[in-house]
């Protein structure tokens, strides 16, 4: 009969099921006011992060009103959302301002793209699948798609973007993917800023990034390793320009090539450095 229950659940379980079951179905209704904060927060965002708002300028309701048809509630928590990110500030009774990127911001953000996406390579090399490393060859054929197409900026830097994320995927670690999506979102504002005052497109993605995919391919994490921190240090000397650069950066550390081959394992890292990394 239709109310019979045919699992071995315990008589209370069983009350429960079937007045669950009587109980008739709700419809599925869209959730307005969250489609419209999260659609909200792609147009902020994506307008940060390209330039669009001017560093040291304020985002005024009335202004994202009139050219994105976004109200009051959705335009503040987007914006809170964003504060949350670090890619707005809050200035009590002002409203919410674009941070300009300082010397310190711009070493801070590369120091950490260096120190995270060091290990991330490393990872990767013990850990990634071979369907992963696939995926990551996907994403460079599409960067150096995009690399050889006029004025393709947008597409070159968001099939960077999925080349480094997909690194940090391949270290099946949340919280590090977590990390590096912050970072490397940040980091795409610096690569805008960057373009926009030099009117050129750093297209050298076979230098680049080619190493970090062959690296990981022959699963050496330190020549991985020190693909990813070339990648990082010349592919940033490239969009800021020397002075720049010159003015913001510190030095990496590279993991030297072993000198005693024996005490390394396949892949190029010392015994107790990849005890820690399987560890970790």
């Amino acid at each position: 009969m239709s109310g019979e229950i045919n699992f071995a659940y315990p008589p209370s379980t069983q009350d429960i099921l079937l007045v669950y079951r009587g109980m008739p179905r709700l419809r599925k209704k869209e959730q307005p006011a969250g489609t419209l904060v999260d659609r909200a927060y792609r147009l902020l965002k994506h307008g940060i992060l390209h330039g669009e708002f001017a560093e040291g300028s304020f985002l005024t309701e009335s202004a994202i009103q009139s050219r994105h048809s976004i109200g009051r509630t959705p335009f503040r928590e987007a914006c809170n959302r964003l504060h949350n990110e670090q890619l707005l500030e809050v200035v009590p009774r002002r409203g919410y301002f674009v941070p300009e990127l300082s010397f310190r911001a711009v070493r801070d953000l590369l120091e950490t793209r260096i120190l995270l996406e060091g290990v991330a390579a490393e990872l990767a090399v013990l850990r990634a699948e071979p369907d992963e490393i696939e995926t990551l060859e996907q994403y460079y054929r599409e960067a150096r798609t995009a690399a050889r197409t006029p004025s393709g900026l947008d597409a070159l830097i968001e099939a960077n973007q999925r080349f480094h994320l997909q690194i940090a995927r391949m270290t099946h670690n949340r919280e590090f993917e977590m990390l590096l999506r912050g970072v490397l979102e940040r980091s795409t504002r610096l690569v805008y800023l960057a373009a926009s005052r030099s009117n050129e497109i750093p297209r050298d993605i076979e230098t680049l990034l080619k190493p970090i995919l062959d690296a990981i391919r022959k699963k050496n994490a330190v020549s991985a390793h020190n693909a990813v921190v070339d990648d990082i240090t010349r592919g940033q000397l490239n969009a800021l320009g020397r002075d720049v650069w010159g003015a913001a950066f510190v030095r990496p550390a590279r993991i030297p090539k072993s000198t005693a081959p024996h005490s390394r394992g396949s892949n190029g890292l010392s015994p107790a450095r990849r005890n820690t990394l399987q560890k970790a």
